[in-house]
């Protein structure tokens, strides 16, 4: 019997102990200090980027970074002025200037590049799209004519 009163006492002690917190008043202090910086540090976040606006192009406009593995037919990096393009890679220089179209009612653009050597890595005609906030920009290529398909240039801005 003492045995069970001796373990109801620690058990209760132990509930009391952790319901009421176990701790001095600078650690409360410590506590609060950092919820205090905590929000402090919060307030003086820079704000998220606002969404680009525009036309297709102009929210297209910059320096852009290849995102996958760079190859030898990769463009590693893209620079879009006045929808003019130039693209650098390991062993591809490419320039080219995108044509504005009509999709559906959305803004969309063409570029056919023209490289130097005249290899353009398997690309074709490319289809501009740009995420809505303007933080990726992704070139679909239609490939060589009767092909399979060309590749896909997904960029992030530099």
């Amino acid at each position: 019997m003492v045995r069970k009163a001796r373990w109801t006492a620690v058990a209760t002690l132990a509930v009391v102990v952790m319901a009421g917190g176990c701790g001095s008043e600078s650690a409360d202090e410590e506590t609060v200090d950092a919820k205090a910086s905590t929000t402090a540090g919060a307030a003086e976040e820079p704000k998220e980027a606002t969404a680009p606006q525009g036309t297709l192009l102009e929210r297209a406009a910059g320096t852009w970074k290849y995102i996958a593995t760079p190859s030898d037919t990769s463009l590693d990096t893209l620079v879009i002025e006045d929808g003019k393009a130039t693209a650098e890679g390991a062993k591809l220089s490419c320039t080219g200037t995108f044509v504005p179209v009509e999709n559906d009612g959305e803004g969309s653009a063409t570029i056919t590049y023209t490289c130097q050597g005249g290899e353009d890595g398997g690309r074709g005609l490319g289809h501009l799209k740009v995420k809505p906030d303007g933080s990726s920009l992704v070139i679909d290529f239609d490939g060589p004519a009767g092909g399979w398909g060309g590749p896909v240039d997904s960029y992030r801005r530099a």
